[in-house]
C-alpha cells in the first residue's frame, strides 16, 4: 500500500513539473476511475450473473482507462492538435481493453511456469470474466452448476479444471475472446490514422499485436 502511494505522489510531482494543470485533472481522472473499477470488481465478485456489458465496463474502469489517459498525456506533452489528443485516447482505451481480455483468456490457456503465476486464477478468486460469462450463455445446466461450485467454493479440483477447459473450447468461448480483443486491436490501430506516416506511429501500430499475441 505505501509503495503504490509512493508511486502515485511521484507521477503527481513528475507532472507537476510541467505546469499543465489540464495533466493533473486527467491525472486525478483516471487515478479515480481505476480505483472505482476495483470497488465495483469487489461488489460483482462470486457473481455468476455478471453481464458482459458489465464486465466491460470493469476492464475500462481498472484497466483500460489507464492506458487511454497515459498514450493522451503523451500527446499532451507534444506538438499534438486537440484531434490527435483524443485519437491517442482512443488507441490507448482500446488497447486496454485488448490487454485484459488477452490477460483473461491467458488464465484459462496459459502455462503457469511461462506466466509466473497460476492458472485459472480469476475464478478461485470469484472472477467471472468474458470466456466464462461466453460458456455460460452457450452452456447448458451442468455448465451452469459446475462454475457456480468452482466460484462458491474458491476452489477447483483438476477433474474440474480439465472439464471447464475442454467446455470452453467446445463452445469456443476462448475463440471468441480473443476474437472481441482482436476487435479491440483494429480499433486501437485505426485510431493513429490521425497522425501522418512515421517511425512514431509505425512503432504504435506494433504495440496492439503483441497485446494480443503474448503468452504471459
Amino acid at each position: 500500500m505505501l509503495f503504490g502511494d509512493f508511486l502515485y505522489l511521484k507521477s503527481m510531482s513528475l507532472a507537476l513539473t510541467q505546469d499543465r494543470l489540464e495533466i493533473i485533472r486527467l491525472l486525478c481522472d483516471v487515478t479515480l476511475r481505476i480505483v472505482e473499477g476495483e470497488i465495483y470488481q469487489l461488489t460483482k465478485n462470486g457473481d455468476v450473473d455478471l453481464t458482459e456489458d458489465e464486465h466491460f465496463d470493469i476492464l475500462r474502469r481498472k484497466t483500460a482507462y489507464l492506458f487511454a489517459g497515459s498514450a493522451k498525456i503523451g500527446g499532451m506533452l507534444g506538438p499534438t492538435t486537440r484531434e490527435q489528443q483524443e485519437a491517442l485516447w482512443d488507441y490507448g482505451m482500446n488497447i486496454g481493453m485488448a490487454f485484459q481480455i488477452a490477460d483473461d483468456v491467458l488464465d484459462f490457456t496459459g502455462d503457469e511456469v511461462v506466466l509466473g503465476k497460476p492458472v485459472g486464477g480469476d475464478l478461485r478468486e470469484g472472477k467471472v470474466t468474458l470466456p466464462v460469462i461466453h460458456l455460460l450463455s452457450r452452456g447448458d445446466a451442468q455448465t451452469d452448476a459446475l462454475i457456480r461450485k468452482v466460484v462458491a467454493d474458491r476452489n477447483v479440483t483438476l477433474e474440474e479444471w480439465r472439464e471447464i477447459r475442454g467446455l470452453l473450447a467446445q463452445s469456443r468461448s476462448t475463440e471468441y475472446a480473443r476474437r472481441v480483443a482482436s476487435e479491440y486491436i483494429e480499433c486501437a490501430k485505426k485510431a493513429l490514422y490521425a497522425f501522418p506516416p512515421s517511425d512514431a506511429r509505425d512503432a504504435l501500430m506494433y504495440l496492439p499485436d503483441y497485446v494480443i499475441s503474448r503468452d504471459r
